[in-house]
């Protein structure tokens, strides 16, 4: 990596604070990024800042703003628990109405999409069905399906392979319970009490992802609010980690202190937790970077209770994780590698795909079936119609690993071309090739075989690494050709090349013998200046081409 590139990721990285534009923060995140890979700031039971903090209204009291402050504070996830009274969906929290109707807050949120269209909301819908009658509680999921309908045009049905893309100008709501016709967004199934636990979050098509949740909410007994700060830490640990590809949900929400005799929270009790929390993750992030995952959090933009201060962090965080992973040319960049076809899970890659429903059944080994071509994969090889352009990485969703598109069935192959550029091939350079797949597979680079296995890896797991030779490598277009056979179970595939420069092997432009020969075209040849600097055109003097000086007329 040269010098000046990594100057501007230092820079970059020890920039204190992004100048946030709230309303807009959103625009500026990678279309390519998956919903697992964000840091959303969250706001728990949303709609309470009209309650009372005084006696019983004061334990349902967790935010000061309303959801439109809210979202100019830069909240994008809403926690509603609306209820049916008889004649309309009103928002509760507990017992406790917070006169707000559902249909003002969808209206509020998708007022806000309209206004800004490259923003994107998050919703998770519970049934607070305390204050129902029999009459009500049935009534509920009758209303619900009209109330989401009515907005149809900003929802989203949830997919594991949905991206920020795809979210733009959209709100996914996410319901802990059934209703008519649904889910229009996702189901959030399964769960826990005041503990950390796993929900399976579903969408229409039965896709699935589990999200991981953190919501100790009573820590009202000596030693539990500390224990909660651990909780919140570990989840945090697990969402930072990418060893897991899910959701995670962590909430900054819950209350120490509770009232004598009925056991309800107070409001004090909220305010406790509230700073306590706020400030632990805060303090927890100065020196780290990753996905948080979603944050819930009571008085969000409040800094009273540090609530801005940590939207911002939540926010900020995005931006720090991906800085350095970006270099001057917008290439990929993990460490010390530098990507020239990033794997899909990082950036979406397209594919030339070419399918057979044939495999034996029984297989234990890659099948020998025909080849859609004789020269399928070398460089040259111009696919027929019979091959279909794919979104990359491809998987099941029974495997919970980041994929773009669905692995249909079992037992049927792919071939698969993914072509790539080189400005140049480094000699100071040493490329390597790495790939995950289920099940058995060969791997060519430019029609030179890489490897060929009966084997598989786990997509959540290591990906194969192979060295590439540069003689393997063109200047300019390259070809990643792929044999892949799914057997039973899981399926999936992804790849991508990177290189590790090492600076001991650069010669110098110095030691660099002069060639007198003179030429006046340059043809395919890679031409730099001494400076070492890329020519497309040069004029007269000395150049570098193919690793030697030569005069240029």
């Amino acid at each position: 990596m040269k010098k000046h590139t990594i100057f501007i990721i230092l820079f970059l990285c020890l920039l204190p604070i992004r100048a946030i534009d709230y309303k807009n923060w959103m625009r500026s995140l990678d279309d390519n990024l998956f919903l697992s890979r964000l840091s959303i700031p969250g706001s728990h039971d949303a709609a309470t800042s009209s309650c009372s903090s005084s006696g019983l209204a004061g334990s349902a009291h967790t935010q000061t703003y309303t959801i439109a402050q809210q979202l100019e504070h830069g909240v994008r996830m809403f926690d509603l628990r609306p209820a049916w009274d008889g004649s309309d969906m009103t928002i509760y929290h507990g017992i406790v109405s917070t006169k707000v109707k559902l249909s003002d807050a969808l209206n509020t949120l998708c007022d806000f999409l309209d206004a800004h269209p490259r923003e994107f909301i998050f919703v998770i819908m519970r049934h607070e069905s305390d204050i129902e009658s029999d009459a009500g509680k049935a009534e509920w999921a009758n209303q619900m399906a009209s109330y989401l309908s009515a907005k149809q045009r900003f929802m989203i049905d949830y997919s594991p392979t949905l991206t920020v893309k795809e979210m733009r100008g959209k709100l996914l709501v996410m319901s802990r319970n059934a209703y008519n016709g649904g889910p229009i967004g996702g189901y959030l199934n399964g769960g826990g009490d005041n503990s950390t636990f796993d929900r399976t979050l579903t969408g229409t098509s039965g896709a699935y992802m589990t999200m991981s949740t953190q919501d100790m909410y009573d820590v009202a007994a000596s030693g539990q609010l500390a224990q909660k700060v651990t909780a919140i830490q570990n989840m945090l640990d697990r969402s930072m980690g990418e060893k897991e590809y899910r959701l995670f949900l962590n909430h900054a929400s819950g209350y120490s202190k509770k009232m004598p005799i009925i056991g309800v929270s107070t409001y004090e009790g909220v305010q406790e937790c509230a700073r306590t929390c706020n400030k632990a993750i805060i303090d927890y992030m100065k020196d780290k970077k990753g996905p948080m995952g979603f944050v819930l959090m009571d008085f969000a933009g409040d800094n009273d209770y540090q609530g801005q201060e940590l939207i911002d962090v939540i926010i900020n965080n995005n931006f720090r994780t991906y800085a350095d992973e970006r270099d001057a040319n917008n290439r990929v960049v993990k460490g010390n590698k530098v990507y020239y076809a990033p794997m899909g899970r990082d950036r979406l890659w397209q594919g030339m795909c070419y399918f057979k429903d044939d495999p034996k059944n029984t297989s234990s080994t890659l099948d020998d079936l025909s080849a859609p071509a004789a020269l399928w994969k070398a460089v040259a090889y111009v696919p027929t119609s019979a091959w279909v352009s794919k979104d990359m990485p491809m998987g099941s969703p029974s495997y919970l690993a980041p994929y773009r598109t669905t692995w249909e069935g079992e037992y049927n192959t792919y071939w698969i071309r993914r072509e790539f550029m080189l400005d140049e091939v480094n000699e100071a350079t040493t490329y390597y090739l790495e790939a995950y797949h289920d099940d058995h597979y060969e791997i060519y680079v430019n029609g030179r075989l890489i490897e060929r296995v009966n084997s598989q890896t786990e997509p959540n797991g290591t990906p194969v690494v192979k060295k590439i030779t540069i003689s393997s490598l063109n200047v300019g277009k390259n070809v990643i050709a792929v044999h892949i056979q799914q057997n039973t179970g899981g399926a999936y595939f992804d790849c991508g090349i990177y290189g590790i420069f090492d600076s001991d092997k650069q010669v110098a432009i110095s030691e660099i013998e002069e060639n007198k020969t003179t030429f006046s075209t340059v043809e395919k040849a890679v031409v730099y200046d001494l400076s070492g600097r890329k020519v497309s055109s040069p004029g007269k003097g000395i150049y570098l081409i193919d690793g030697q000086k030569k005069m240029f007329r």
